[in-house]
């Protein structure tokens, strides 16, 4: 297939493009050009801007495609790009999107967001800000867009090659005996693997589904245990603090339950690691850092 991967130079964007290479599909990979890739003559390289309707006309140029994955729509008029940039390239769409188009909550569905009901919200903080542009991206794509959608909707996506750092920030603080916060330590926190996350937009790319879909590992886990498995290997106590600040506030800190059902993407195909096989060795492996 000829597939354009919108972003895909880091993370689990890049996973999915080493997958696609070993299986002989040819690839375009658009980003600003900012980001060295390890992908070598095996990929087409567009440079552009996505947020950008004329920047990225002009680098997909005459171009057609099978399918497009766009690893980095955020907001609406990313969205409306899109589908004026794509309208008679491609006939299928994935867009990465997130747990964040969900409340607080638990056991969520994929209806808990209809993104055909889409109802405007006005965001009161960053972390809301981020949801809310995804939610209405959702929304334009699922309404306007002339091709056919799917919605990936990722929790926290963790690993050794995430450049986020939160998950080894948290090992680091307690290693360090650094103060957290954590405004509820029972909460269940929904965790897929950036492994994981590259294969289930792998299986998308195969199974054209269409709509949206929750993918991460079923066993949500208390954010009580994370600490606690943190505390295991690295021999030190979590020093935790009852009184937040900004600086020290878990960036898993949640007041509720926030984790993901997915029954929907097990029904039609896909399965996510559990976190019991992966969480232990993965804390082991960061800890070295």
């Amino acid at each position: 297939m000829k597939i354009l991967v919108l972003g895909g130079t880091r993370y689990f964007g890049r996973r999915l493009v080493h997958s696609l290479i070993q299986e002989g599909h040819e690839i375009w990979v658009l980003s600003r050009g900012q980001q060295e890739d390890d992908f070598g003559a095996r990929v087409h390289r567009l440079k552009g801007d996505r947020k950008n309707q004329e920047s990225l006309a002009q680098a997909v140029g005459s171009l057609s495609f099978d399918l497009v994955v766009d690893q980095v729509c955020m907001t609406p008029n990313d969205a409306a790009i899109s589908c004026e940039v794509f309208a008679e390239k491609t006939p299928y769409y994935i867009m990465t999107s997130t747990m964040s188009v969900y409340s607080l909550g638990g056991n969520l569905q994929e209806d808990s967001y209809n993104p055909f009901l889409y109802q405007p919200k006005k965001p009161t903080n960053p972390a809301e800000e981020y949801g809310e542009g995804k939610r209405a991206a959702e929304n334009y794509f699922a309404t306007k867009a002339p091709f056919k959608c799917a919605f990936a909707r990722f929790p926290v996506v963790v690993g050794e090659d995430d450049y986020t750092g939160r998950l080894w920030g948290h090992i680091k603080k307690i290693r360090d005996e650094e103060p957290l916060y954590f405004p509820n330590l029972n909460a269940k926190f929904s965790f897929i693997t950036s492994e994981d996350a590259a294969r289930a937009l792998l299986w998308l790319v195969h199974s054209k589904h269409e709509g949206a879909f929750n993918f991460a590992s079923e066993d949500a886990i208390p954010l009580k245990e994370l600490v606690q498995d943190i505390e295991a290997i690295t021999g030190k106590k979590a020093h935790l603090l009852q009184e937040p600040s900004p600086e020290n506030w878990s960036p898993y800190g949640i007041t509720e339950d926030w984790f993901l059902n997915v029954e929907k993407a097990k029904a039609a195909g896909f399965k996510a690691q559990p976190v019991s096989q992966w969480l232990h060795s993965l804390l082991v492996s960061l800890n070295r850092v």
